[in-house]
């Protein structure tokens, strides 16, 4: 996922987290390189590069951290953290011939590409998806995502939904309301929430961020076949049908942010996902189109899902699921192989998949992990297993470039033509 600034109060809960170091058994870790036994000693460590710092982020890689620790007390972990979320494939590029890191955090979306760069840098770990209850297990088409003609290179942290809506289950409870099953019924029930004096809709005006809820409208209009066609059809739509749905979507849309949401707010500069996320917890807004990270965020807050908020698919295409899998991999030049193979088996266990997503929001590889998930979380698990269509996240840079132009001259006709012109 993509990141922007926080507001200075959550940027100084992270700041504070990460003081802390990356582990309750490690709170003493120095910058990586540092001698922690005194001069002559031979540190037994493991280095970790992520940048993972932002609520819910941070709480679920310091699980993860913790369920290595609790198995290998003796290592001492330290946070590489001269990358960004911005400047990470720079970061990895210049170093993976001689890594300063043990592991490094990755999407399965970059692997194709990361291996074309690096193609003698990294480590194979089919391995470790070869034991015995992973591979009973494990989610197939999740496991694929990290190979490479055939080959894995990574270990599945979490699926993320990208395509998720989040609501404030208190407000909709209080009002006697119900989340909606349709697009139609989203965008009564944002009349209704209008009415009553109440903000209906969390959104910020960042096009990547723009393209997942206008996703979600096409898939409530075009439903959930009909949305995977049209993404995987090569061409610009020429159904008559097919374009009055995206007519509809691009409308629902339109109306959305210009009345149903906090205008200002939600263009503000640093007005970010998270901030968006925050309006469901303050009950400054009730619904958010987003991806399941926001859950992540919700739970940081002390938030229980299933009581203080729900989550599930577009309304009226709950049955799609598009998916994203945060990973990590092991360089070749791995200073401490060994100590990388340990925690990329633990990364896999059932264990640390738990861990790791109750607080990440996102869905755990393994199905035997779902007994320890909370309710959204059972629910999210079964959506991805049974899901009438599981398809990649899927980036469109002319669909990018419309929606940034929106975003400042509002203009839905130009929209709607890209829509309707570019291929998907």
């Amino acid at each position: 996922m993509k990141k922007t600034s926080l507001s200075g109060f959550l940027l100084c809960s992270i700041i504070a987290l990460a003081a802390q170091g990356c582990s309750s058994k490690s709170n003493d870790a120095k910058s990586p390189g540092t001698d922690a036994g005194g001069a002559g000693s031979v540190e037994d460590s493991l280095t970790v590069l992520s940048w993972w710092k932002a609520p819910g982020e941070a709480e679920a890689l310091q699980a993860l951290l913790d369920t290595f620790q609790t198995n290998y007390p003796d290592v001492r972990v330290k946070d590489y953290d001269n990358a960004t979320s911005s400047n990470w494939r720079t970061v990895l590029n210049d170093n993976l011939k001689n890594s300063p890191w043990d592991v490094y955090q990755l999407s399965a979306s970059d692997v194709e590409s990361v291996y074309s760069d690096n193609t003698e840098f990294l480590t194979p770990v089919d391995d470790i998806y070869a034991e015995a209850s992973l591979k009973k297990n494990v989610i197939p088409i999740i496991h694929e995502a990290t190979m490479v003609d055939g080959v894995s290179y990574g270990v599945v942290t979490g699926v993320h939904r990208n395509d998720s809506f989040l609501y404030n289950k208190q407000i909709l409870d209080a009002q006697g309301l119900s989340p909606p099953e349709s697009l139609d019924e989203f965008m009564t029930l944002c009349k209704t929430l209008k009415d009553a004096g109440i903000t209906p809709v969390a959104a910020i005006f960042q096009s990547w961020a723009m393209r997942i809820m206008l996703d979600e409208f096409l898939a409530g209009t075009l439903g959930t076949q009909g949305y995977y066609d049209f993404i995987n059809s090569g061409a610009a739509p020429t159904d008559p049908d097919v374009q009055a749905k995206i007519t509809a979507a691009i409308d629902a849309f339109d109306l959305v942010l210009t009345e149903y949401i906090d205008v200002d707010k939600s263009k503000g500069a640093d007005y970010s996902v998270f901030e968006a996320a925050e309006s469901l917890h303050s009950g400054e807004a009730v619904m958010y189109f987003h991806g399941d990270w926001a859950k992540g965020y919700l739970v940081s807050v002390g938030w229980t899902g299933g009581v203080d908020f729900g989550v599930s698919g577009p309304p009226g295409a709950s049955d799609l699921f598009i998916y994203g899998a945060d990973m990590f991999s092991m360089p070749a030049s791995a200073p401490d192989a060994q100590n990388a193979h340990d925690f990329l088996t633990t990364v896999a266990s059932k264990q640390a998949q738990i861990a790791f997503n109750r607080f990440k929001g996102a869905t755990p590889m393994r199905i035997d992990a779902r007994s320890g998930l909370d309710e959204p979380g059972k629910q999210a698990l079964d959506s991805l297993v049974n899901a009438k269509v599981l398809m990649k996240g899927h980036p469109n840079d002319a669909w990018d470039a419309a929606l940034a132009a929106y975003a400042k001259d509002g203009d839905k006709a130009a929209l709607l033509t890209s829509f309707l012109t570019e291929v998907p």
